[in-house]
């Protein structure tokens, strides 16, 4: 019985030292101190840097994609996994997180990606750079598929979710190991990904309701409507391309407004005095609105929406059906203009 007591705390002593984790750093140029942050922005370590070189541990129950912090800034990503992961390079031209399976593979990728890049840059026409663009793609698809059972296979789909439909992105999740769809990640894919079928083009849509800038609430099932054609646009005036895509926004409104076009703009704004000299300075007569400071309901609407971006709009018919969305420049008018049958 003491014997089988004994391996058992041996068992145990080696599963606990399988899942630690030591992170190595040796980094020219770096100085002060450095921080550990999880997919979550806490701060899980820190460490003094001394001559470059900083050293931390600690445990990885499972496997998640961290930073490295210096001065407030990330400088590095890394996978926390079990192993010693090594931090190398300078703070002129970069770093690499070697050591471990997910941290070597993302090495050697971003090393591949490197090489399609300069491909791309050097290229002497658009079709090339197309030709290029589409085999980094391809090789994504074959990375992923060859790491179903590893979170590297996931964080790549992380990187193309905007370039694929719910439906893609739902079929590559669904090819992955049992462990790893059941890491947080995977789960705010799904989700995320679900919550976007839902405002897709053909789609019903969901209701917002936010006070203007003289704080009356306006929602924006009061605006669409029978005969009217409302574009849920979701913009900031501290993001530049919104700013931007303003001036084809009210040149669209002055040409149809009164043949039935409406904008709902919602403003991501969380300083009232910018948001409001932004539709001054902008001719923005149209619906506006904002949550301003409320956290938590910015949150809401972005989660609604499935807002990954903004600029980001929604073009919603007479019936509520989503007929457009992410239109940009001269789209707006030329959906319109088709629309209305001109």
């Amino acid at each position: 019985m003491k014997k089988l007591l004994i391996l058992a705390a041996i068992a145990a002593m080696l599963i606990g030292c399988g899942k630690k984790y030591t992170i190595n750093g040796d980094v020219s140029g770096l100085t002060g101190s450095v921080i550990l942050i999880n997919e979550k922005s806490d701060t899980i370590h820190e460490a003094t840097v001394t001559n470059g070189k900083f050293t931390m541990s600690g445990k990885a129950d499972k496997t998640s994609v961290g930073f490295i912090s210096n001065n407030g800034m990330p400088i590095a990503m890394l996978f926390i996994e079990p192993g010693t992961i090594t931090i190398s390079g300078d703070m002129e031209n970069g770093f690499d997180a070697t050591g471990t399976i997910c941290n070597d593979k993302n090495t050697a990728f971003n090393e591949e990606q490197m090489a399609y890049w300069e491909r791309f840059f050097n290229a002497g026409s658009d079709e090339e750079r197309q030709t290029i663009a589409e085999e980094l793609k391809d090789r994504i698809q074959v990375l992923m598929d060859e790491n179903l059972d590893n979170y590297f296979g996931l964080y790549l789909l992380t990187g193309i979710l905007n370039e694929w439909d719910t439906d893609t992105v739902i079929a590559q999740l669904d090819k992955f190991s049992p462990e790893v769809q059941a890491s947080e990640l995977a789960q705010e894919i799904r989700k995320h990904a679900e919550i976007k079928s839902k405002t897709e083009v053909g789609k019903q849509y969901t209701d917002i309701s936010l006070p203007d800038a003289d704080g009356n609430t306006i929602t924006l099932s009061s605006v669409v409507g029978e005969g009217k054609y409302v574009l849920l646009d979701f913009w900031a005036s501290w993001c530049t391309p919104c700013m931007m895509e303003l001036p084809y926004l009210v040149k669209a409104y002055e040409n149809y407004n009164d043949k039935g076009f409406e904008i709902y703009g919602v403003s991501l704004d969380q300083k009232e005095a910018d948001w409001k000299r932004a539709m001054e300075d902008n001719r923005m007569t149209w619906f506006n609105v904002s949550a301003l400071e409320n956290e938590e309901l910015i949150q809401s609407i972005n989660q609604t929406y499935a807002i990954e971006s903004i600029p980001a709009n929604f073009l919603i018919g007479p019936d509520g059906t989503i007929v457009a969305k992410d239109l940009r420049g001269t789209d707006v008018e030329t959906k319109l203009a088709e629309l209305f049958g001109e």
